[in-house]
């Protein structure tokens, strides 16, 4: 039978790492005084645990080398209300640090084997974390941010979350927000969609419009599914966004069979509204259809040629759409980007499930 480590540590780093990454000179840029006068001058209290990969031949640690819960719950709150805000560093820098930490932090909620009562508070905000910043870099390069890692630990703590919420006694302020979340980033996945139902049936108000979205991608109706994810709550919809380029893909791939034409011509304003292109990401829509291999014509019917979109058709042939093409990367969504833009406090969103 396992026994499980109960923490005693009170900080946000036991003492011994502390004093060994100090004189090893491993203490991160966020972990250094910015008031010390001089760069790199560790300062203790700002100090979080690192990550460390769990191996056969180390030994067990000991407790007082484990945070408590409260202080697990702590350092989640110190990580988003000080370390996210903090402009010194560009974004995709401080989400390099704090996803270290928090992959920490879950690790000893693992070690410790926590309550569900102690682990939903802290990994509810992680979850939001994740989502947000899936988004957030979803323009980067891959040398500033791996979308295929975030995406694996953000599948992890969701089904991890909607696991606990089945343990639990009674209901929880967060559960259907959580479950949202779920729905929205495996947006057109049976396995989410199944699950959704088979918990809650299709009549749930919290969840109509997120099932009625799965259902339509089920379907092949992306056209409907798009105009619904934009009616999701903002870090819903970003995070659903992420799957906008594959959505499309599909579109054009069905367009091509069914508009196919010698002849014929699909005004490239029509797409514009049907992909759900608006605002800046407008001007994208000419490459992304020639990234399939797309002919685009001049239109021929009197439309004046100065007005972006307006003055372009595609050709749309079986034959010419390349299937080898992946979808594009991810962008941020004009619509989705205002909104985000507009709240008052990113932190205060992502401990609270709140936009404002």
């Amino acid at each position: 039978m396992n026994e499980f480590i109960r923490g005693t540590c009170d900080e946000m780093c036991p003492k011994a790492e502390i004093d060994l990454r100090i004189r090893e000179r491993m203490v991160h840029f966020f972990e250094t005084d910015p008031d010390a006068g001089a760069a790199g001058v560790p300062d203790r209290s700002r100090m979080v645990k690192e990550f460390t990969r769990s191996a056969a031949d180390r030994r067990q640690p000991k407790p007082w080398e484990i945070r408590t819960p409260r202080m697990l719950l702590e350092t989640v709150h110190y990580l988003l209300t000080i370390v996210l805000p903090d402009p010194r560093r560009p974004f995709h820098q401080r989400y390099e640090f704090i996803f270290d930490r928090m992959r920490a932090i879950r690790q000893e909620m693992v070690i410790q084997n926590l309550s569900v009562g102690e682990v939903l508070p802290i990994l509810e905000p992680i979850v939001r974390f994740l989502c947000y910043s899936a988004y957030r870099l979803c323009e980067a390069p891959i040398a500033e941010f791996d979308p295929k890692i975030c995406a694996q630990h953000l599948q992890e703590c969701l089904k991890k979350v909607l696991r606990c919420y089945e343990e639990l006694d009674g209901d929880d302020l967060n559960r259907f927000e959580m479950e949202r979340l779920y729905l929205s980033f495996n947006i057109g996945s049976p396995e989410a969609t199944q699950s959704a139902l088979a918990r809650y049936g299709a009549s749930e108000p919290e969840l109509r419009l997120h099932i009625t979205t799965q259902l339509e991608c089920h379907r092949g109706n992306y056209c409907a599914a798009i105009r619904n994810l934009l009616r999701f709550s903002p870090l819903e919809a970003a995070v659903a966004s992420l799957q906008l380029p594959q959505f499309r893909r599909r579109m054009l791939q069905q367009f091509s069979i069914a508009y196919q034409s010698r002849v014929q011509t699909v005004p490239l304003e029509w797409l514009e509204s049907v992909l759900g292109y608006e605002g800046r990401e407008r001007t994208c829509l000419a490459d992304d259809c020639r990234h399939y291999n797309l002919q685009l014509v001049a239109r021929t019917d009197g439309t004046d040629a100065g007005h972006g979109n307006r003055s372009w058709a595609v050709k749309f042939e079986k034959a010419q759409f390349d299937g080898q093409r992946c979808a594009l990367q991810p962008r941020k969504v004009p619509r989705i980007e205002d909104v985000l833009d507009r709240c008052r406090n990113i932190s205060r969103m992502l401990l609270g499930g709140f936009c404002g």
